[in-house]
């Protein structure tokens, strides 16, 4: 019988090392770090599988947010070891109780989507959840407005990377549509050096791929992380976010593109972003797929209705 636990910190390393044995069967392992180092996977909403000491499984249960108006759960490992993934879905169905939940079951994980069927899901008439958006690796022309610049990070610059992707992800400078309402200007990111740390000792983090813009005053105008996952000739960008005073300049789409660019010089393919369209905050994906990033399925939702 395999252990079910709470996650904890210590467990991160193996969480990256299993997505990137799984892959597509898992977030990509370069997101994945992002969201340990931020915590957004943590003792409070993740359990994780073990058989024989060995981690072979993790489930995720997401709380409703502005995006999306219901929990979701994402679970990774019950093809490579159904009984692990069936007792991860108890748990987590458990905690989520008598809700409507969504499930994302990644591509290629038929174990999971059978055991969805006999857990009382159906195919959701919804798959945001499960796309994201793509594109070729190649050798990319970056036009930046005159007196930008993009680099990679320096060292020494770190306490203004950090300010830079605060400013850039302030709740209430966000690009939200009219119907989502105003936002409390008092919130701020939750980014902090201290998670800055804890992203760049990730499984895939590397200097040269932790992308900024410099505006002409040397002040930082973009940042963007990209996740370059040799083992399966793929990287993912997250995240990306560019300071309110210096949008509709292009910076996004630059960075979208020089992304392309590191992907094919390290011999890989593809580019991912995790991000889809989507009603509540439309601006991303219309932006990317002006140059060319399009709609993939990363996998299938399921929906088991209130109970």
């Amino acid at each position: 019988m395999p252990e079910i636990r709470p996650f904890r910190a210590a467990d991160s390393r193996a969480l990256e090392g299993l997505a990137q044995r799984l892959w597509p069967m898992a977030p990509h392992p370069g997101g994945l770090g992002w969201q340990l180092a931020t915590e957004e996977i943590s003792s409070d909403n993740a359990a994780v599988a073990l058989r024989g000491g060995e981690l072979v499984g993790w489930s995720v249960v997401e709380a409703p947010n502005v995006l999306f108006d219901r929990s979701q759960i994402v679970l990774v490992g019950a093809s490579a070891d159904p009984e692990a993934g069936a007792a991860l879905l108890e748990r987590a169905l458990a905690e989520v109780g008598d809700a409507v939940v969504d499930l994302l079951t990644f591509e290629g994980d038929g174990e999971l989507r059978a055991l969805a069927g006999r857990s009382g899901f159906d195919v959701s008439d919804q798959n945001t959840y499960g796309e994201w958006m793509s594109r070729d690796a190649g050798e990319e022309e970056v036009v930046l407005p005159e007196g930008y610049r993009l680099r990679p990070v320096r060292e020494g610059e770190e306490e203004a990377r950090v300010e830079c992707h605060r400013t850039a992800w302030k709740p209430s400078d966000l690009p939200w549509p009219e119907r989502v309402g105003p936002v409390n200007p008092e919130l701020t990111s939750r980014f902090s050096r201290e998670r800055y740390d804890n992203m760049r000792a990730a499984l895939l983090y590397d200097r040269e791929l932790d992308l900024v813009v410099e505006a002409p005053d040397g002040s930082l105008a973009a940042c963007c992380a990209l996740w370059w996952d040799p083992e399966n000739r793929c990287s993912e960008i997250e995240p990306l976010g560019v300071v309110p005073a210096h949008r509709r300049k292009g910076l996004a789409v630059a960075m979208a593109l020089e992304a392309c660019t590191l992907t094919a010089r390290r011999g890989g393919d593809r580019v991912y972003i995790n991000t889809t369209p989507n009603e509540a905050y439309p601006t991303p994906a219309k932006t990317y797929a002006t140059v060319g990033y399009k709609l993939v399925d990363r996998g299938t939702v399921y929906t088991r209705p209130a109970g």
